[in-house]
């Protein structure tokens, strides 16, 4: 790595430590930016040999949160009625609960299976009125390279990284490290977020703690509210849900499903009716 992968600025030694408990790595943080980065990861074929890490107890839980904050935002900026898509989306989680909420979300995530969204993929180069991507920045060595042809693909993406505090911890003295399980490699600063947004050609409007947005053109007076104020998008996204869960695309789903399934088992010359 010659240089930091957000705002290209130089790199100095911060700190050392281990992950997968037998790993020895380097940490080294920007001169520009202050952001830390593991560089050249080679050990990621053995974090990834599971998909999504088996120490992740909390995904569950923090995809109704961001379900409730991302329909939030959804509705504040006007964008109800528009297509989207889950980058990154692991087992389809969010997909399945912003479709179960009427929202045309799609998944996308060739790394994972998809079980909660099958049927309703979509590619990262198709038009999206807004993409979300939610706990994938800090896996990501190259993140302007990674998120580039996303980026151009909507005018709003949505994502989720913690920001580092202030003073940066050292090696083994913040969780976020998640050194057990190898699979974080950058961990950002806000100039950081910034200068990913420069590279992205958009525009950032952050809580300055784990929500940030980066967007072309103007933001709405609503969206832009909660967007600073985490809590609040979470409580009305909360109450919106409900609402939206009247419109619900889940029997629409199903019945999908069922189509295919049934095309499927007349192209295998199966009896569809059992389905």
């Amino acid at each position: 790595m010659s240089g930091c992968p957000l705002c290209l600025g130089s790199l100095s030694w911060f700190g050392d430590g281990m992950v997968l408990d037998h790993v020895h790595v380097q940490y080294l943080r920007c001169d520009n930016c202050g952001s830390v980065v593991l560089p050249d990861p080679d050990w990621l074929d053995e974090a990834y040999s599971h998909a999504i890490s088996p120490l992740d107890v909390g995904l569950l839980e923090r995809c109704v949160q961001m379900a409730n904050v991302t329909t939030a935002l959804v509705f504040a900026q006007g964008l109800r009625r528009g297509k989207f898509l889950d980058f990154a989306g692991g087992y389809g989680t969010l997909t399945r609960l912003m479709r179960d909420r009427g929202l045309d979300f799609r998944h996308n995530d060739p790394l994972c299976e998809n079980l909660f969204a099958q049927g309703f993929e979509a590619g990262v180069t198709e038009r999206h009125d807004l993409v979300t991507a939610f706990e994938v920045l800090e896996h990501l060595a190259d993140p302007a390279s990674t998120l580039a042809a996303v980026a151009q693909s909507t005018d709003h993406l949505l994502v989720t990284t913690q920001v580092l505090p202030d003073p940066v911890p050292k090696p083994g003295g913040w969780d976020y490290y998640a050194e057990e399980s190898g699979q974080h490699v950058t961990f950002y600063s806000m100039a950081g977020l910034r200068a990913l947004g420069e590279r992205l050609d958009m525009q950032l409007t952050t809580s300055g703690r784990t929500t940030h947005l980066f967007h072309r053109g103007p933001l709405r007076a609503a969206t832009r509210a909660l967007l600073l104020d985490e809590r609040l998008a979470y409580a009305v996204g909360a109450m919106e849900s409900e609402v939206g869960r009247r419109r619900g695309r889940t029997i629409a789903d199903r019945a999908a499903v069922v189509a295919r399934l049934r095309v499927a088992r007349r192209a295998d010359g199966d009896n569809p009716a059992a389905v």
